[in-house]
């Protein structure tokens, strides 16, 4: 679900009008994401959700949202870990 969901997000514009979402709802939706991505147990499955989003939240430069960058980080200092330790 999250591969197929974060392009069509990171590409979402605000609307015309009126902002698709409030900030509020942004911040929550961010919350969920950020919170799915630490459900996945495997950590190359976390590197290929965090990957992509990094791929298609760089690419659209007219948009900062979903800001995963902390469950980017949090994802790097544990694949630094698996590398000391390994």
């Amino acid at each position: 679900m999250l591969i197929s969901w974060l392009p069509l997000l990171c590409r979402a514009s605000t609307g015309t009008d009126a902002p698709v979402l409030s900030m509020r709802e942004r911040g929550e939706l961010e919350i969920i994401l950020e919170e799915m991505i630490e459900m996945l147990e495997d950590e190359e499955q976390q590197e290929q959700v965090l990957s992509l989003w990094l791929h298609h939240f760089t690419y659209t430069p007219s948009s900062d949202w979903p800001n995963l960058r902390a469950s980017y980080a949090r994802w790097c200092t544990a694949s630094r870990q698996l590398l000391i330790l390994d």
